[in-house]
């Protein structure tokens, strides 16, 4: 998505969107932050800020806060959102962060790098490397390519049980999955052109690593059946759904 796109969906964000701070949502993020120690005295950025859900946190328990986004209307719906001294606001792309180079202790980015093009990733992940003081700490939400194969695994299960026939059952799982706007190898959901990446477990590691960082630690943010959030189909009482949340420490 560019520019233009997320600026189209500012107003109506929390309705489009999948979010991980929705209500059912169990979400590692708020806990790793209580954790931090000094953190009143430390400066935290929030990539990719969006409409601001996570602002109003942040700005009770950072000293000084930077919102970031390059969608104008994100930025202006955020400022709605919250009106805190403490939070500045800037527009600019992940892509090029340089005027922010060395000054966050924490960098949050949550759902944010979701460019399709892997040199783009690698990019805004050395240029959020750079943002980080010698301690910094990043701490990030990934959508999950691992849970699309997840849902396709129970979807095809129980088509077998329904249909009988396991040819038969993995056409039905493959028209119900819309297997053909996945490509499972490059992690990119295509969507008429609306072009999305999900990543892999393994891959977040690696480009990571890549990108300069270490002592990555990664945990899920786990989604409930139903509701507001995002699946192909209901599978009550079976493990819920996920994204990848991480921290990782800039290696200096």
């Amino acid at each position: 998505m560019d520019v233009k796109d997320w600026d189209r969906i500012a107003n109506r964000y929390e309705q489009e969107i999948i979010s991980p701070f929705q209500e059912g949502v169990i979400n590692p993020l708020f806990d790793e932050i209580l954790a931090l120690p000094n953190k009143q005295e430390q400066t935290a950025a929030d990539l990719g800020c969006g409409t601001g859900p996570l602002l109003p946190f942040l700005s009770d328990h950072f000293k000084q806060v930077t919102a970031i986004d390059f969608s104008p209307r994100m930025i202006k719906t955020a400022k709605r959102r919250v009106d805190a001294k403490n939070i500045s606001f800037c527009r600019s792309s992940l892509t090029d962060l340089s005027r922010f180079y060395g000054q966050f202790d924490v960098a949050v980015a949550v759902n944010s790098i979701l460019f399709p093009s892997s040199r783009s990733i690698d990019a805004i992940l050395t240029e959020i490397h750079r943002t980080l003081t010698p301690e910094g700490t990043l701490m990030a939400i990934f959508p999950s390519m691992e849970v699309i194969l997840y849902q396709g695994a129970l979807i095809f299960d129980r088509e077998i049980e329904k249909i009988g026939d396991e040819e038969k059952a993995l056409w039905a799982t493959k028209r119900i999955l819309e297997r053909q706007k996945f490509d499972f190898i490059s992690g990119i959901y295509d969507d008429d052109g609306q072009r999305q990446k999900f990543f892999y477990e393994f891959e977040i590691k690696h480009r990571l690593k890549k990108a300069g960082f270490k002592n990555v630690r990664i945990k899920k943010v786990l989604y409930p059946w139903g509701g507001q959030i995002g699946s192909f189909e209901l599978f009550d009482g079976q493990p819920r759904l996920w994204d990848w949340f991480i921290t990782a420490k800039p290696q200096k």
